[in-house]
């Protein structure tokens, strides 16, 4: 994926010393910035999508919680 594209990640949500990181499954860290309102969220899989903007940095345009397979096919009655 080049910069300036359109990115998609999931990952643990994750609290660095000046940014909030989403480490993804494959181990690489990525840096999503600061952002409002996700306190909720640390410690937890999300789903973010986004601009990339660097080598592993995401602007983030939409950030939601990741529900786990079992729980999304429980609630669908599967």
């Amino acid at each position: 994926m080049n910069i300036g594209s359109y990115f998609r990640l999931e990952g643990m949500l994750i609290a660095g010393a000046t940014s909030l990181y989403v480490q993804a499954r494959d181990g690489a860290f990525w840096e999503i910035g600061k952002l409002k309102d996700v306190g909720h969220l640390l410690q937890s899989n999300v789903v973010v999508e986004g601009i990339r903007t660097g080598a592993q940095s995401v602007a983030v345009i939409w950030i939601e919680a990741m529900r786990p397979i079992q729980h999304a096919m429980s609630s669908i009655g599967m």
